[in-house]
């Protein structure tokens, strides 16, 4: 958190030095054509006199409005961004949620390691996939149309696994069938402990849903939000506390 608002700062800092300098560039260059021009109108012309006098007429309000112009634009950018930093930092954790909308932050279908339930389903395969992939934990189970069936952790049914291996169960055989089968109330935790939001969510409404259902740490979207529509997205509890943080 603390290196993201250094680099957030940096980067504001930066675009400040940047404006300023072509703010002073672009003055001192018109400044000096603008000296040049009239330098030359003065060197040139028969009445010197009249011509410093119609010089200083003609220019010394241009300079003033440039340098007015300027001045404007650098101070009220500034003050921009100063009450947009103010503003950010008065929100609070829900009206900054309130703003994100869920399809910016989610996994998308693409990206997420899902698996379509069937009955023979082979817990073994599952998380042979999951090591490959680096994915340890979540077990979303969508059916053939891609519409959540289960969501599981792996913490939750590594125990039941264990005492079936010391059962004498062949693991490399085992189904999730059989585990719900064995042990219902997991298969209960499967059904229930996730939720479901619309793609016009924000990620408010997916921690008022997280915070409703007990044990959940995952949300499925989907695009308006009902259990019959296939899944296009995933946001978990990982998710609303990174962005919790921002």
């Amino acid at each position: 958190m603390i290196q993201q608002k250094t680099t957030q700062a940096k980067e504001q800092t930066q675009e400040s030095l940047h404006r300023w300098k072509l703010a002073r560039i672009i003055t001192i260059i018109s400044i000096m054509g603008i000296g040049v021009v009239a330098a030359l109108v003065i060197i040139f012309a028969d009445d010197q006199g009249q011509a410093t006098q119609m010089v200083l007429t003609a220019v010394l309000p241009v300079l003033t409005a440039w340098v007015s112009t300027v001045l404007a634009y650098y101070y009220s950018s500034e003050s921009m961004e100063a009450a947009t930093r103010n503003v950010k930092d008065i929100m609070s954790l829900e009206q900054k949620l309130d703003i994100i909308p869920v399809v910016n932050v989610m996994i998308g279908i693409k990206n997420l390691i899902y698996f379509t339930y069937t009955d023979d389903l082979k817990i073994f395969e599952v998380l042979k996939k999951l090591k490959g992939a680096g994915k340890g934990e979540r077990i979303p189970l969508l059916d053939t149309n891609k519409r959540p069936v289960y969501m599981l952790h792996k913490s939750a049914i590594d125990n039941s696994i264990v005492t079936r291996a010391v059962e004498g169960v062949n693991i490399k055989d085992y189904t999730f069938k059989e585990l719900f089968d064995t042990v219902p109330e997991l298969e209960q935790l499967g059904k229930t402990s996730f939720g479901i939001v619309g793609e016009n969510a924000s990620l408010a409404d997916v921690k008022d849903t997280m915070n409703r259902i007990p044990d959940c740490q995952d949300v499925f979207v989907t695009k308006n939000g009902l259990k019959d529509e296939p899944v296009t997205g995933l946001v978990t509890n990982v998710i609303i506390e990174k962005y919790s943080k921002i």
